[in-house]
């Protein structure tokens, strides 16, 4: 079997790098074994099934057989229930979807839902691809990770001044820049928010439309990456489901909870500066101006008689 597949660091953060090695195991299998394009196969009932790009005909046996391994010398496959209970676990995570056919026509078709997203943008994955350009594919994306960790680094900054450009996130008196004026950490920011979505929802490695609009609004309303990070985790940790497939699908969800916690943090910090202004106010008798240092001339400092007023 020749070619290759997009493969993602992010599975590293996603659920089913924590589940048993087994799990992994049966997905990247999935992932190898897919069609790369349509093809019609005969069926004993005299019709013909069409098995499009991303999809892989087969039985949970077939799969506990070609996901076996070797202890020694001795051979080892899954028990089929096993890998019904996987299969079942990817489907629940919106990974796959399963068809089995009824009557005369009994099989297994699973589809990958995100199949596009492990091919390469140029080059099919059941194409001859040489060493060369395999190398190139590698080496950009080193540099990718490099441009990642540069994202992450200058996204933790998102509110102080940026290198790339020069142009602050805040102003000279410290008020916020208007969205428009902020260069493109806002954008990085963005990117790690969705990011954090992705890991904290559990399920799946990509994000909609609708979660890339409500990470534009969290940011755009200027709160910091780190408090947005932040209040999305404890979004997630003080979510209460109904029942087992209650879940938070969408950042949009999370949006007001993120909003409302900032808002309480700049109400709190104008209290507490409230406090100190009226505790000033109070010591020096309803004078904002300070109160002479302890040891200062009542004169300014000038010296000589001090003349009597004739009354």
């Amino acid at each position: 079997m020749q070619g290759y597949i997009k493969d993602f660091r992010k599975e590293l953060d996603s659920s089913i790098w924590m589940m048993p090695p087994l799990y992994h195991r049966t997905w990247q299998y999935l992932k190898y074994m897919v069609n790369h394009q349509d093809n019609t196969i005969p069926m004993r009932d005299g019709s013909f099934l069409t098995i499009k790009a991303g999809q892989h005909l087969t039985s949970v046996r077939d799969i506990a057989k070609n996901i076996g391994w070797y202890e020694g010398v001795k051979w080892k496959e899954p028990n089929p229930k096993t890998i019904s209970t996987i299969l079942t676990w990817f489907e629940s995570n919106s990974m796959i979807k399963i068809d089995k056919g009824k009557g005369n026509r009994q099989y297994t078709l699973i589809t990958l839902l995100n199949w596009d997203l492990y091919q390469t943008n140029d080059v099919e994955g059941n194409s001859k691809v040489t060493d060369r350009e395999h190398l190139v594919d590698i080496n950009k994306n080193d540099k990718e990770c490099i441009k990642n960790d540069k994202d992450i680094a200058a996204a933790n900054n998102a509110h102080a001044e940026e290198e790339s450009d020069g142009v602050p996130t805040t102003g000279p008196l410290g008020d916020s820049v208007p969205s428009e004026e902020i260069s493109q950490t806002s954008e990085q920011a963005i990117k790690i928010l969705l990011n954090r979505f992705i890991q904290l929802r559990a399920y799946g490695f990509d994000f909609s439309p609708t979660d890339e609009h409500a990470a534009h609004e969290i940011i755009n309303a200027n709160i910091p990456v780190e408090d947005a990070l932040q209040y999305l985790a404890e979004r997630f940790d003080t979510y209460k489901p109904k029942h087992s497939r209650d879940r938070i699908n969408s950042l949009s969800y999370c949006v007001g909870y993120i909003l409302d916690k900032h808002q309480q943090k700049i109400d709190t910090q104008k209290l507490a500066k409230r406090r100190i202004q009226d505790r000033a106010h109070s010591e020096y008798g309803g004078n904002t101006q300070e109160a002479p240092a302890k040891g200062d001339s009542i004169t300014g400092g000038r010296v000589g008689w001090i003349r009597k007023s004739n009354v």
